[in-house]
C-alpha cells in the first residue's frame, strides 16, 4: 500500500522532469548539432562529424564574415541606444500620467511585438519609397527599422521597473528638499536600472538576430551578418557557415548571462509584485 502511494506521489515529478528534459533537448539540440558540424574535417556538413578540424573556425575571421559581424554589432548598439533614448521617456509618460489617447499610444508602442518583423520591413520599404527617401536604404533605414522592433522591449521593461518601485519614495525625497532632477538622477534611475538594462539587453538581442528588416532595407555596403548567412545558405550549409552561426548564437547568450549575473531578468519578463 505504501509503495503504491509513493509511486503515485513521485510519478508526476518524474513525468515533469522528463518533459523539461525533452524541452531542453528540443531547444539545445539544433545548436549542439550545428556546433558539432563546424568541427568537421570534411568540407561537407556531416553529423556526426567526420574527423576534427578547426580550419572552418579560422575562416570566421575572413573579411566576408567579420565585416558583417562587426556591422551587426554596431547596428545593434546604435539601435539599442536610440531605443533607450526614445523608450525610457515614453515609459515614464505612460506609467506616471493619465491623458487622452494613453491606451492607444501604449498599444501602438507595443504593436511591433504583435506584427511580424517581415510585415514591418515591407511597410518601411513602401513608406520610404513613397516619400522619396530611397537614399536612406542602408544604415539609416536599418536603424529606423530596428528601433521600431526594439522599442517595445525598452518600454515594457522600463514600465515594469517603474511599476515595482517602492511607493512614495520619490515624494519622500522631494519633501526633504531634493529637486526633481536630483530625484530622477539619485532615486528613480538607480531603482529602475534593472529594467533599463533588461530592456537594453533584449533590444540588442532582437536587433542583432533580426534578418527580416535587413531583407528589405539593407544595401550592398551595409548588410547584417544574419542576412549574409541567409544569402550564403543558397550555396549550401557548409561547416564555415555552421561556425559563423554558432558565433552569432554565442554573442547574445553571453550578453544575456552577463546581465543575468547582476540583474534578475525574469523579474522584468513576468513582473514583480514586491512593492513597498
Amino acid at each position: 500500500m505504501g509503495r503504491s502511494v509513493f509511486r503515485r506521489a513521485t510519478l508526476p515529478w518524474w513525468g515533469l522532469r522528463l518533459l523539461v528534459l525533452l524541452i531542453y533537448v528540443f531547444m539545445l539540440g539544433p545548436i549542439l548539432i550545428t556546433a558539432a558540424v563546424s568541427f568537421n574535417a570534411s568540407n561537407q556538413s556531416r553529423f556526426p562529424p567526420v574527423g576534427f578540424s578547426l580550419q572552418w573556425w579560422g575562416q570566421v575571421f575572413d573579411p566576408r564574415w567579420i565585416d558583417p559581424l562587426v556591422f551587426s554589432l554596431q547596428l545593434a548598439t546604435a539601435s539599442t541606444l536610440a531605443s533607450l533614448l526614445l523608450g525610457a521617456p515614453l515609459a515614464f509618460g505612460l506609467v506616471r500620467y493619465r491623458f487622452p489617447g494613453r491606451a492607444a499610444l501604449l498599444a501602438f508602442s507595443l504593436s511591433p511585438l504583435i506584427l511580424p518583423a517581415l510585415v514591418t520591413g515591407i511597410g518601411l520599404l513602401l513608406v520610404l519609397q513613397l516619400l522619396g527617401l530611397g537614399g536612406l536604404f542602408g544604415l539609416p533605414a536599418l536603424v529606423i527599422g530596428h528601433v521600431i522592433i526594439c522599442l517595445p522591449f525598452v518600454v515594457r521593461m522600463t514600465a515594469i521597473g517603474l511599476g515595482t518601485m517602492p511607493i512614495r519614495v520619490e515624494d519622500a525625497a522631494l519633501s526633504l528638499g531634493a529637486t526633481p532632477s536630483v530625484v530622477l538622477r539619485e532615486i528613480t534611475l538607480p531603482l529602475i536600472k534593472g529594467g533599463l538594462f533588461a530592456g537594453a539587453t533584449f533590444a540588442f538581442i532582437q536587433s542583432f538576430t533580426d534578418y527580416s528588416i535587413g531583407l528589405f532595407l539593407s544595401s550592398a555596403q551595409h548588410r547584417p551578418v544574419t542576412l549574409t548567412i541567409l544569402n550564403f545558405i543558397e550555396f549550401g550549409f557548409t561547416p564555415t557557415l555552421a561556425a559563423v552561426a554558432v558565433v552569432t548564437l554565442v554573442i547574445p547568450l553571453v550578453l544575456l548571462l552577463a546581465v543575468q549575473r547582476f540583474f534578475r531578468v525574469g523579474d522584468f519578463i513576468f513582473g514583480s509584485s514586491g512593492r513597498g
